[in-house]
């Protein structure tokens, strides 16, 4: 009796004890369907769940279409490194969680860079000092005009860099300007500075479709695969004056002057105030008070004011020996220094200093000899 409770008791303890133990380590060596994320051959971790972990993946890729034109055609989004979903199977004990994965996806390189703007800024200045280009500065900041940035204003100068570089290609199609070209029309009547315009130039339009690869949002390509012309352009056609410098026409024009007659020529004179016989330097053309003289040609005021006797006086420097000057004059347009164009108004008839009557007297000075005007007029 007594061997056949120890038997008894014997399969109570086996049944009860050693079997639920042995079931135990059954369960742990039990293996689950799961999907190895694996990049460039390395495995990053193991999930159970393949629809949240693609979830994820998109959500993660999608971030970088925030600046993209909602109209535009997303071809393809990919990573720049070999991303696979493995399927294997594993122990409860070797799965990652979903939020070991979004760490390890979303893992960061290098945070981007911002500076901000200061007075005097610009996007040649700041390219320089950051050793990029331009064109690599407006690729950061894409919705930046670089011709208007303000002070406190915020520029990327080095993106935002993730472990996990993602590819998209893109096709976008927009409407674009085309430059008209201008038509140019000799006229000698004209300085060489004047223009006028005869028909103003119309821009036409293009449809362009461009192929554009981003990565991580950045541009990384961008090619035109098509043009289609939708309006041409009108070409300008505008009128340039030849005359460098100014010259007598008609009776009372004088070039340098609007004038009624030659009051004095150039050459051997009796002064008019002295008596004296002398040597005329210039040429006098009398005319209206107050009417505008203009410049012979291009040419550097090198004296504006009272000179003696000339009274209010010009003096203009045109280069290569030829120096030309205005005298007796009521009033002064120019200063010293100033470039000045030919036929442009410099000041206007009077009769200050030795003068007899309103009238301008005209001098033309070649290598520091005087000649007589009417040779250049």
């Amino acid at each position: 009796m007594l061997k056949r409770i120890i038997a008894i008791l014997l399969v109570v303890i086996f049944v009860f004890g050693i079997f639920p133990v042995l079931i135990s380590w059954a369960d742990y060596l039990k293996k689950e369907p799961a999907y190895e994320f694996v990049v460039d051959g390395e495995v990053w971790f193991t999930v159970a769940d393949r629809k949240a972990l693609e979830e994820m993946i998109d959500e993660y890729q999608r971030q970088f279409l925030a600046n993209v034109d909602p109209h535009a055609a997303i071809k393809k989004i990919s990573f720049a490194q070999d991303v696979q979903l493995v399927p294997t199977e594993v122990r409860k004990d070797q799965l990652d969680s979903l939020a070991y994965a979004r760490e390890r996806i979303y893992a960061v390189e290098n945070e981007a860079v911002e500076i901000t703007i200061k007075k005097g800024d610009n996007f040649w200045s700041l390219a320089r000092a950051y050793n990029l280009t331009v064109a690599d500065l407006e690729i950061l900041n894409p919705d930046v005009d670089p011709h208007r940035i303000y002070p406190g204003e915020k520029l990327v100068i080095s993106p935002f860099n993730p472990v996990l570089d993602v590819l998209i290609e893109l096709e976008n199609t927009v409407v674009e300007t085309v430059p008209f070209t201008i038509q140019y029309q000799k006229n000698n009547s004209m300085f060489s500075h004047e223009k006028q315009i005869v028909r103003s130039g119309v821009e036409g339009e293009k449809e362009v479709v461009y192929h554009i690869t981003l990565r991580n949002g950045y541009q990384d390509t961008l090619e035109a695969i098509k043009e289609t012309t939708l309006k041409e352009p009108v070409n300008a056609i505008v009128r340039i004056g030849t005359r460098t410098t100014v010259s007598r026409g008609g009776r009372v024009n004088y070039g340098v002057v609007q004038g009624k007659r030659i009051s004095s020529a150039y050459g051997w004179r009796i002064h008019p105030i002295t008596g004296q016989k002398r040597f005329h330097e210039g040429l006098d053309i009398a005319a209206n008070p107050g009417n505008a003289v203009y410049a012979y040609t291009d040419g550097r005021v090198i004296e504006a004011g009272w000179n003696g006797g000339y009274g209010l006086c010009i003096l203009v420097d045109h280069g290569n020996g030829l120096r030309t000057r205005y005298a007796h004059l009521s009033r002064i347009d120019v200063r010293a220094g100033q470039k000045i164009k030919v036929g442009q108004r410099i000041g206007a008839v009077g009769s200050t200093g030795n003068s007899t009557g309103p009238h301008l007297h005209f001098e033309v000075i070649k290598n520091g000899k005087t000649q007589n005007p009417l040779n250049y007029l």
